[in-house]
């Protein structure tokens, strides 16, 4: 078995009804699945495995899912967008989608700035982790 956690996306809901989702998680899995989101899976709580997307979380019993090698970035990561060459606008923001992409067979990430989405999808080699920076706050006056 592979160590803790894993990722991966549930890109079909199964065929035999809702047995496999803790009771008080079927109407949120409804919502979500399928999806190409990849998710962390993470320890039992019980019989149950436990997904986590940023700050939602699942209780699942182990069921078909589609599992992807990590790539080091979590939702929630602050980044930094490389200009690779001027491909891409260097910016820097935190990451608030990780999206499996079948047809380049990885996962792409969407990041916020400022607040604000952004809809270009970067990759992993697209990205550096950084430390996020701290609010603005004046050096206090000499002459108060």
């Amino acid at each position: 078995m592979k160590n803790e956690p894993r990722y991966g996306y549930y890109p079909w809901w199964p065929q035999d009804g809702d047995d496999w989702l803790h009771p008080e998680d079927v109407e949120l899995a409804r919502n979500r699945f399928p999806s190409m989101r990849i998710y962390r899976r993470e320890c039992a709580d019980g019989d149950y495995e436990i997904l986590h997307y940023g700050d939602e979380q699942l209780r699942i019993l182990p069921s078909l899912w589609q599992e992807v090698d990590s790539e080091g970035f979590e939702i929630g990561d602050w980044v930094e967008v490389l200009s690779r060459g001027l491909r891409n606008t260097p910016r820097t923001g935190t990451i608030r989608e990780m999206v499996w992409d079948g047809k380049h067979r990885g996962i792409r990430y969407q990041i916020l700035e400022n607040d604000q989405p952004i809809a270009e999808q970067y990759t992993a080699d697209d990205l550096r982790h950084i430390e996020p920076t701290s609010p603005y706050s004046p050096a206090p006056s000499p002459f108060s």
